[in-house]
């Protein structure tokens, strides 16, 4: 005996409501669009996340290669002494979208994160960290030999 098939409006509600079921978790989690990811400068993406007023700080180390071979994979690792950091970001500034990154830190986790990312050519990295309601950012100029990603 095969099953008989929803009828199609009663099939689309269920569809509906179990994507509804599935994104609104993820939205709570704060997996929503960020404005830093629309494809502008770096000064405009800081500005539209708010993080134009970040403070350069040595509490955070941000570990990239001088020089990229394949600017495909490029290895990025960010730590944070900062207490309380609560966010880790991170930004391309040649890159259609300047922000590449962006991790939350839970309790228990360490302010730690390491990333593989695309460079679309030789440009500074900038790592911004929201500790305590604050900004604070750590730059490093990586050179790449191949393009890895286009405008």
């Amino acid at each position: 005996m095969t099953p008989t098939p929803l009828p199609r409006p009663l099939r689309r509600r269920v569809v509906a409501w179990l994507a509804a079921a599935c994104l609104l978790p993820l939205r709570a989690l704060g997996f929503e669009r960020n404005p830093g990811f629309v494809p502008t400068s770096i000064d405009a993406a800081l500005a539209a996340a708010g993080m134009d007023g970040a403070i350069e700080s040595e509490a955070i180390v941000l570990k990239a290669p001088d020089v990229a071979e394949n600017s495909a994979i490029v290895h990025v690792e960010i730590t944070s002494t900062l207490p309380d950091t609560e966010f880790i970001y991170l930004f391309a500034e040649k890159n259609p979208q300047p922000m590449v990154a962006e991790f939350r830190r839970l309790p228990g986790m360490d302010p730690f994160v390491a990333v593989r990312i695309k460079m679309a050519e030789s440009a500074h990295l900038r790592a911004v960290v929201r500790a305590g309601g604050r900004f604070y950012y750590r730059r490093q100029e990586t050179r790449v030999t191949l393009g890895g990603c286009a405008g």
